[in-house]
């Protein structure tokens, strides 16, 4: 398991400032208690500390510049279980292939282009908003 670098992490981002870092509940004004993740079952050969980077870099219209940093599971049949701020837990199935690679004995790469990548998006979607976004 690891957590959602959007909830409560440094405001770490290679697509620069802007983007919300949730510290408390009552931040998670959008997309809110329900649509942010919390929890990420990530794959094991991609574990490289307890916190799950999701690249907010092109979201939500230019998915040509989208990438994965992290991997996240697929060891329910090609899904993983993502646990939500409001209590909830959800089993999320993966679409592209690129977001389920061969499991290897060592790290595998991460922050590896994807562009296009409807996993990404999902990912992206249910991360964070910038700071001044209108709900």
């Amino acid at each position: 398991m690891s957590m959602n670098n959007w909830v409560g992490g440094p405001s770490w981002s290679s697509s620069g400032n802007g983007w919300k870092v949730y510290t408390k509940d009552s931040d998670m004004t959008a997309p809110g208690p329900s649509q942010t993740f919390v929890l990420i079952d990530e794959r094991e050969d991609s574990i490289n500390d307890g916190y799950f980077v999701v690249d907010m870099q092109g979201f939500p219209d230019r998915g040509a510049s989208w990438k994965i940093v992290d991997y996240p599971a697929s060891y329910h049949n090609g899904a993983a279980t993502f646990a939500f701020a409001d209590g909830h837990s959800e089993i999320h199935r993966w679409t592209n292939p690129r977001t389920l690679p061969s499991l290897s004995k060592s790290n595998i790469p991460l922050n590896v282009p994807s562009p296009n990548n409807e996993d990404v998006l999902w990912m992206q979607e249910r991360s964070t908003r910038l700071i001044n976004a209108v709900r």
